[in-house]
């Protein structure tokens, strides 16, 4: 492990203990590889797996992995009308899988989310049986503040263009 990896992991020590006083579990891998293959240990084949939208998830090579394995994905994209989509989010709820990430994180384990929808953050607070998130050390700040602004500048306009908004 670099230097790098090494602070990263000393700080995602402190943050998964704030995490577990928060009544959540984390984990730190040194790679999206070494997250993808522990995250699928823990799934049951068969699982009911959905997802909020997240460039985390894709990147991580996370939906390829849950596209290529033995899961009932409820996946909202398919939706060709506004009544389609809201079943696709009432099923969505009763998941026993549903992935996203956060926009950031405090070193205090607090999670930060402006969410379009509500998807995410109504998934996140009540819900699928397991929500995993996946985040990367970018989305790790000192402070609520500093995670309100890292949203407002970082995560909503990549996700501006990317939802055509």
């Amino acid at each position: 492990m670099d230097n790098r990896q090494t602070a990263f992991a000393r700080a995602c020590e402190g943050i998964i203990a704030n995490l577990k006083k928060r009544n959540m579990e984390g984990y730190f891998f040194e790679d999206s590889v070494s997250c993808v293959r522990a995250i699928l240990e823990m799934m049951p084949e068969g699982s009911v797996v959905s997802w909020g939208g997240s460039a985390s998830i894709q990147e991580s090579g996370m939906m390829d992995a849950l596209k290529q394995g033995n899961y009932r994905l409820i996946d909202r994209s398919e939706a060709k009308t506004p009544e389609e989509q809201r079943e696709i989010y009432a099923r969505t709820v009763m998941s026993d899988y549903y992935f996203m990430s956060s926009n950031a994180i405090t070193y205090e384990g607090e999670l930060v989310n402006f969410d379009g929808n509500g998807n995410r953050v109504g998934c996140l607070i009540h819900g699928p049986r397991h929500v995993m998130l996946i985040m990367g050390m970018n989305k790790v700040t000192a402070s609520l503040e500093s995670a309100v602004q890292r949203v407002r500048t970082m995560a909503c306009p990549p996700n501006a263009v990317r939802l055509n908004r």
